[in-house]
């Protein structure tokens, strides 16, 4: 059973044609699903599951993986996100790749989400704000974080993250490991999870759910994933979150940056501090959040 320390689930299949059948091993993963369901909210350091072998798909799909000088990635190569490049145009993402995220927004896979989180009446995002195809060069980071929760484009709260990993020669020194974190329990263990092929990562996103690969990709190498986010129509009892990511690892800040960067990080907390006064005075949300807290 799927637990803290205890390896991921495996939903071993034969590879299948992959312009005939689905990419998604749905079957195979609905056949694990009561493991998976009591494994996600006991998991630590925040609710999570991990499940291997997801996919029917060759590794040599990945020649239609694009490349670094793919003019269609949007580079994201600010200091927490070094070398890492985006895609989230669905019309643009070439074969099985676009299938492979379409079937991760299907209806199929989306009950099956909501049977693993017990989150119910999730919607996936037609859009691919901030998920689609991911790349990270030699030298790639991703600082940890946790993700926006209000989505304005589309009026949603953010609930889940889904990451499908497509790097079938990862090795443990080849870096870019996924690490969970818990924002306000540091007696928790991180969770380390490599990027291997046809790993498949689910994971409740919200204020406390860090996450990032903070350790560089090495040289050589290059990590390839998919994402792809979940919402609600409905708000969360607790507070998760803004509009905006919260990064909480800075690295080095040097000399004329530090003014800019308190001023960054004040306005940061301020804007947060707005917002969760925002989610107690909402009569709907803020009482039972303080009640809550009076029980506990």
């Amino acid at each position: 059973m799927p637990r803290l320390g205890s390896p991921a689930v495996s939903t071993g299949a034969a590879v299948a044609d992959p312009t005939t059948a689905a990419i998604v091993r749905v079957e195979s993963i609905r056949g694990q699903l009561a493991l998976l369901a009591a494994a996600f909210p006991t998991a630590r350091p925040f609710p999570h599951v991990v499940i291997d072998d997801c996919l029917d798909l060759d590794p040599i799909e990945l020649a239609s993986f694009p490349e670094v000088s793919w003019p269609r990635w949007r580079s994201l190569g600010d200091a927490y996100q070094h070398e890492k490049r985006a895609c989230q145009e669905r019309a643009v993402i070439p074969a099985p790749w676009g299938q492979l995220l379409d079937e991760l927004n299907s209806p199929a896979f989306l009950e099956l989400l909501e049977q693993i989180s017990g989150i119910g009446q999730l919607i996936p995002d037609p859009y691919l704000e901030g998920g689609g195809l991911h790349r990270s060069e030699a030298g790639g980071i991703l600082a940890p974080h946790t993700d926006f929760h209000v989505y304005g484009r589309l009026g949603l709260y953010r609930r889940l993250n889904v990451l499908v990993y497509l790097n079938p020669d990862w090795a443990p020194g080849d870096g870019g490991v996924l690490t969970l974190s818990h924002a306000h329990r540091p007696d928790l263990e991180p969770r380390r999870v490599e990027p291997v092929w046809g790993r498949m990562v689910v994971f409740e996103t919200n204020d406390v759910s860090v996450h990032g690969f903070p350790e560089p990709v090495a040289p050589g190498c290059s990590r390839r994933s998919v994402a792809t986010y979940y919402y609600t129509a409905a708000e969360t009892p607790g507070f998760s979150g803004d509009y905006t990511t919260h990064w909480r690892e800075h690295g080095r800040i040097r000399g004329r940056q530090r003014p800019r960067f308190w001023l960054s990080r004040t306005l940061m907390q301020a804007s947060r501090g707005f917002s969760f006064l925002a989610h107690l005075a909402n009569p709907n949300q803020g009482v039972g959040w303080r009640r809550r807290r009076g029980r506990d």
